[in-house]
């Protein structure tokens, strides 16, 4: 594996990794790295109050750009990323089956739930979820209101919105498309107005150059042990769905991922040992 780049910013800073189809050693760098810094308690975690719990004090390290080669199959990203299986698949068919559910089946069956799959329901809800926000064309927002729930059409300000069959449909029709953009982030999710959750990807950039499909994965955010692994690889996997819906051959090229801030947690020090 190549290290390309690594510049401190006391103790965090910008790193940039170049896994030769290593995924693994690539992790297992990122962990010492966050193992290397001071934790701290940030006051909140998925909008509950930690601020008082050591366990819940975070190691990070602020703006990781890791890039590797995506395999060209799903059992290449099996093979390469290790994600938790057979979860990890179940939940990605999940994502890319057409339907803006929520909370959909696979979210109960996450195999890190401490303290029950309902932790962050809220009338049987989540604040999101991907299946909405990857299908929004069929989605009926479904907002508070007093004691009932109001369903209101989504809609965008001046178009109708897309999804990700649009995406791929752009991509059809323009195969040299700068355009090319899943976003996650919606803006209901601007400064948390109601306190809710929202999401830690951002957003998925597809574009194509002499044949080959790249994905910029844009998060906000990034837990090394319970997340990181299973993102890269369902990133991975959307990037290869793109890839086979397209009617010209293309093959699958670089992921480069951006996180803001990759973190782990005090009370999974144990766990993220065991990642190196």
């Amino acid at each position: 594996m190549t290290i390309l780049g690594w510049s401190d910013v006391g103790e965090n800073g910008h790193l940039v990794v170049a896994g030769e189809n290593d995924f693994y050693e690539a992790r297992a760098y990122l962990a010492r790295r966050l193992l290397n810094t001071t934790p701290a308690n940030h006051g909140k975690w998925q909008q509950l109050d930690i601020s008082k719990s050591s366990l819940h004090a975070t190691y990070e390290i602020l703006n990781t750009t890791l890039w590797y080669q995506m395999p060209e199959w799903r059992e290449g990203a099996e093979s390469m990323i290790e994600p938790d299986l057979p979860w990890a698949e179940a939940h990605f068919q999940e994502r890319i089956g057409g339907e803006p559910i929520n909370p959909g089946v696979e979210h109960a069956n996450w195999p890190y739930h401490a303290n029950g799959a309902e932790l962050h329901l809220k009338n049987g809800i989540y604040d999101h979820n991907y299946m909405e926000r990857i299908w929004p064309k069929q989605l009926k927002r479904v907002r508070p209101s007093g004691s009932w729930l109001e369903h209101i059409p989504f809609s965008g300000y001046r178009f109708e919105v897309g999804d990700l069959n649009d995406v791929i449909a752009l991509l059809e029709s323009d195969p040299g498309t700068r355009q090319a953009y899943l976003p996650i982030w919606f803006p209901e999710d601007t400064g948390s107005t109601a306190g809710q959750r929202v999401p830690c990807t951002l957003g998925y950039h597809f574009i194509i150059r002499e044949g080959v499909l790249h994905c910029q994965y844009n998060l906000r955010s990034c837990e090394i042990y319970r997340h990181f692994t299973n993102d890269i690889y369902m990133a991975t996997r959307l990037a290869q769905h793109v890839a086979e819906s397209l009617t010209f051959d293309v093959t699958v090229g670089q992921l480069t991922t951006h996180i803001v801030s990759l973190h782990g947690f005090v009370g999974d020090t144990k766990k993220i040992e065991e990642l190196i």
